[in-house]
């Protein structure tokens, strides 16, 4: 029983020993993760700071040229809303004065067109008076 439990010694021992192998590479890849973990953060610390200030400089400079671009739409729209008054009372005055024109139009055309009728009325009652008159005498 002793040779048996001795052979189950140093069957445990090289079991042992053919488990540790592996475990020993795995613990030096761990330990290069962990080493390139600490890398990665300490240049993310490095690095972090001055990026979070370039952004926070960046983000100032967006909210200035946002709050000058809202005046500008401001001013803009005031301007417009000036134009489209203007044009407004140019609209309405060039249409009182084309209404103004067009009714003097009307009224001299009408009278041209209403003259010779009462010229021609007036000559032909001239005509009849005359020819009464000559066949008067």
């Amino acid at each position: 029983m002793d040779i048996l439990v001795a052979v189950a010694l140093i069957f445990l021992a090289v079991s042992l020993m053919a488990v540790s192998l592996p475990l020993m590479s795995m613990v030096k890849q761990s330990e290069r993760t962990l080493s390139a973990l600490e890398r990665l953060f300490g240049t993310i610390d490095r690095e972090l700071g001055p990026t979070l200030k370039q952004v926070d400089t960046l983000l100032g400079t967006v909210l200035e040229l946002k709050t000058s671009a809202e005046k500008r739409i401001t001013e803009v729209g005031s301007k417009v809303g000036d134009v489209k008054g203007g044009l407004t009372k140019i609209t309405g005055e060039a249409k009182k004065q084309s209404s103004v024109f067009g009714a003097g139009l009307f009224a001299g055309i009408r009278s041209y067109i209403e003259r010779p009728d009462k010229a021609r009325q007036e000559s032909k009652k001239e005509n009849e008076a005359m020819r009464l008159s000559e066949v008067g005498k």
